[in-house]
């Protein structure tokens, strides 16, 4: 049984005026356009303030529920000044959120094969997010929303944003891949870093699909760095992320992986989806520290293979700074004084 299936769609622009835009995609054409498809989004009846709507979140992976507490719990600012130092007050304090853990958006998005096609899902969740109906009768729209799970900009991230500037209605969408290769490379710029390999301790379902080196090639070409970077990655189940030995494990084997490789450009970021604590990353440091003290007929030759100071990225923490960053710029934050409140829809069968 499914709490919330798919929702129709919705659009287009407040200004009588608007010619329409020609758009490649079928579904954003009909949400945009079309006011005879079901996929028609009423864009044009959006609330004007936004800051009073929901953030709105959906997960095409299943270790959403740890994306969702990244965000809800996040303190990287200070909410009165907006400078980047915690408070020790939850940065979207009195927000409302819309979670909507939409693994394969029913099996409306599924090809022939059973393959989910991952662009159609992300434009049908986006839909939902921003629009007013659910199975149950009427919801909140969304404010702007954050993309969890492996899509990128050849996957759904660009035609939403056609979309979603088209709409007139100031909602943004930000990708959380996206914006955890966008940290991970500004972190190495601050750094001085420009030759380094990257690790990934993800779920087998993202290492298949290959979009962090994707996207890592796509934004390191963009920011200048020449060359293909180095990645290694080691799946970790979803079940196996709050498992501390089984992190052990797959960090080690990484590491062992690489240095079989025989590339001497050291493991200077690591990634790890839906399991980064500060007792993980102490951990993993502790394995750093052990393998590169490790001496082999008089060299250290685990030096070569991954660096001391290694920077660990959480991919949705860096997705709910852009988000907050984002939302105080455009004056779109709540500032509410009340509790934080958090919506769940979901088009998965409860047993799952």
């Amino acid at each position: 049984m499914a709490a919330v299936l798919f929702l129709p769609a919705f659009v287009c622009c407040r200004n009588e005026s608007y010619q329409p835009v020609e758009v490649r995609n079928m579904l954003v054409n009909a949400a945009l356009y079309d006011t005879t498809s079901s996929y028609y989004a009423r864009f044009d009846e959006y609330p004007s303030n936004l800051s009073d709507l929901p953030i709105g979140i959906f997960d095409l992976n299943m270790g959403g529920m740890a994306a969702l507490e990244d965000i809800i719990t996040l303190d990287k600012f200070d909410n009165i000044t907006g400078s980047a130092e915690s408070d020790l007050i939850r940065d979207f304090a009195g927000e409302h959120f819309i979670y909507y853990n939409a693994l394969s958006n029913a099996d409306s998005v599924s090809d022939a094969n059973g393959m989910i096609d991952i662009r159609e899902a992300a434009i049908k969740n986006t839909l939902f997010l921003v629009g007013d109906k659910c199975a149950q009768g009427e919801k909140e729209r969304a404010k702007i929303i954050i993309a969890s799970g492996n899509i990128t900009r050849a996957t759904g991230l660009d035609d939403i944003r056609q979309m979603l500037e088209l709409s007139g209605t100031g909602v943004k969408i930000l990708g959380v891949v996206e914006e955890g290769v966008k940290g991970l490379l500004g972190r190495m710029k601050e750094q001085h870093i420009s030759h380094f390999s990257v690790g990934l301790l993800a779920e087998e379902s993202t290492i298949e699909s290959g979009v962090y080196p994707a996207m890592l090639g796509e934004l390191s070409a963009e920011a200048g760095i020449t060359g293909t970077i180095p990645f290694v990655s080691k799946a970790v189940g979803a079940a196996d992320s709050t498992d501390v030995r089984m992190l052990d494990e797959a960090f080690i084997s990484m590491i062992e992986e690489h240095y079989a490789s025989g590339n001497n450009t050291p493991i200077s970021a690591v990634i790890v989806e839906n399991s980064l604590t500060d007792d993980v990353e102490a951990l993993f440091s502790g394995i750093i520290r052990s393998y590169r003290s490790k001496r082999i007929r008089g060299t250290y030759p685990y030096r070569n293979v991954i660096m001391e100071d290694v920077l660990f990225i959480d991919p949705t923490e860096y997705a709910a700074i852009e988000c907050y960053r984002t939302l105080r710029t455009d004056g779109n934050l709540a500032l509410r004084i009340t509790d934080q409140q958090v919506v769940h829809y979901t088009d998965l069968p409860y047993d799952i």
